[in-house]
């Protein structure tokens, strides 16, 4: 008898649909417009989620900027970071603190084997507590992070 209404069917028909109209309405009303990365601006890289557990390796992302950093041992102590990028790279400045939001003397990375994309790092010593924070000038400008070293090391698959 309940089923047999009219307007309980109408109803049961009109509200998933107006449902997902809404959702995407919303969606579209609300939503961060992606846009070009302006000359001089400072942009926050976002770190990915292999970057907070004993990965061996770090994936950073802003827009088409990937950057992917590595160490050569893969073991906490003295480290050698190797930095490739998905595009040229005009600079890599980074610093390691004992302390999330805490500041350093930054040191420069090199480009290795002459590419703009590849860089790496002078020996540094490296532990587990430390963060490190990176600064990447990139198409005139400047991209930014700091995430766990913990993603140095990586967890032996048993």
């Amino acid at each position: 008898m309940f089923f047999k209404n009219k307007h309980v069917i109408t109803s049961m028909i009109v509200a998933p649909i107006l449902a997902i109209i809404s959702y995407f309405a919303v969606d579209y009303y609300v939503a961060e417009v992606p846009h070009k990365a302006k000359q001089g601006q400072s942009y926050k890289m976002l770190a990915k989620p292999n970057c907070r557990w004993a990965s061996g390796v770090c994936d950073l992302i802003n827009g088409d900027l990937k950057i992917h950093i590595t160490s050569d041992s893969q073991k906490y102590g003295s480290n050698v970071l190797f930095v490739d990028a998905s595009n040229n790279l005009k600079g890599i400045k980074f610093a390691l603190v004992e302390e999330q939001g805490k500041t350093s003397k930054p040191q420069s990375m090199t480009p290795a084997n002459g590419s703009k994309k590849s860089w790496q790092s002078s020996r540094i010593n490296i532990r587990q507590s430390d963060y490190l924070q990176l600064v990447i000038s990139a198409n005139r400008s400047v991209f930014y992070t700091e995430v766990p070293t913990v993603f140095i090391y990586k967890e032996p698959l048993m």
